[in-house]
């Protein structure tokens, strides 16, 4: 240091910062925080029924036949979102084969035979050529979620200087 310099006691916040800095070199925390809000904010949306601009999804013929909720009747496809965190991204999704379908929309066709085969309203065995399904999308930012991360993320921080 220079004879003329000017010496600060920093009251052992250097020593803060670079206990905070190396906890926060671990992003992968974050990002498991991140798709830990993420996740919640599905699930809300199945709840809400509503897609992440808030749109309310188109009811089902089974919700409103039998008064349930639309993508609910099991809970499979709410029950499977989940999250993988790298440090670098969170992907949110689901392994079902019909989540796709679900978030899109399109049409089914019988991959084997003429028919497609489902139970009807009323029990009774149902014979379609197709079925054409609306886009429900569940999947995605929604502005609560993106002050939920907003938080996460001042959180993350604020605990890199704790203890």
């Amino acid at each position: 240091m220079a004879q003329n310099g000017v010496s600060l006691k920093w009251n052992g916040f250097d020593k803060a910062v670079a206990k905070a800095a190396k906890k926060m070199a671990n992003s992968r925390l974050l990002m498991a925080s991140v798709g830990e809000a993420l996740v919640s904010g599905t699930i809300r949306r199945f709840n809400n029924e509503e897609s992440p601009k808030g749109e309310k999804w188109e009811k089902s013929g089974r919700a409103i036949a039998e008064g349930g909720q639309t993508l609910s009747d099991t809970a499979h496809l709410r029950k499977s979102i989940d999250f993988k965190a790298t440090p670098a991204q969170v992907m949110v999704g689901s392994n079902l084969l019909y989540a796709r379908i679900h978030q899109l929309g399109g049409t089914i066709k019988p991959k084997k035979g003429k028919a497609l085969k489902f139970k009807g309203k009323n029990g009774q065995d149902i014979f379609v050529s197709e079925v054409n399904m609306p886009a429900r999308p569940y999947l995605g930012v929604s502005k609560a979620d993106m002050d939920e991360v907003r938080e996460t993320m001042a959180e993350f921080i604020k605990g890199a200087f704790k203890g």
